[in-house]
């Protein structure tokens, strides 16, 4: 994987799209810890075409070490620096014949753990415990 090229999609278009960054075993780890996890909390959406879990790593912990593997810290290391860090994790497993459409879209808020007021930051929501801001411009270009 050319992560040059890869650099340049983000820059130039906002997304790139790696395969290989996860092994068949690692996915089906992954999986697994999903499926042990008590899906009745309210940060847990279920139905008969769509499964989703917000504070997706805050809820399913064990997922974090399968994850952020070597593959994936290698990647962000090298495309974006060393300072960066995680802001929002969500969960989707929607099947295709779901009636739930989401148009391509970037989140524009990130997840924090209290309400502060910061000059450029705001306004603020919460969905389940769990508070939500827009940041600057700047960050979020970043």
């Amino acid at each position: 994987m050319d992560l040059v090229v890869k650099e340049r999609e983000i820059q130039e278009l906002g997304f790139s799209v790696l395969d290989n960054v996860f092994t068949d075993q690692e996915v089906e780890d992954i999986l697994a810890a999903i499926n042990r996890t008590d899906s009745t909390k309210e940060t847990f959406r279920k139905s008969e075409d769509l499964f989703a879990i917000r504070q997706f790593l805050k809820e399913v912990p064990e997922t974090i070490h399968l994850i952020f593997n070597h593959k994936l810290k290698h990647i962000v290391k090298e495309v974006f620096g060393e300072d960066y860090f995680l802001v929002k994790s969500i969960y989707f497993d929607k099947p295709e014949t779901s009636n739930w459409f989401v148009s391509y879209h970037q989140d524009l808020t990130i997840s924090v753990n209290q309400k502060v007021e910061i000059a450029g930051f705001g306004p603020y929501t919460n969905k389940h415990n769990q508070f939500a801001v827009p940041p600057p411009l700047n960050i979020l270009e970043k």
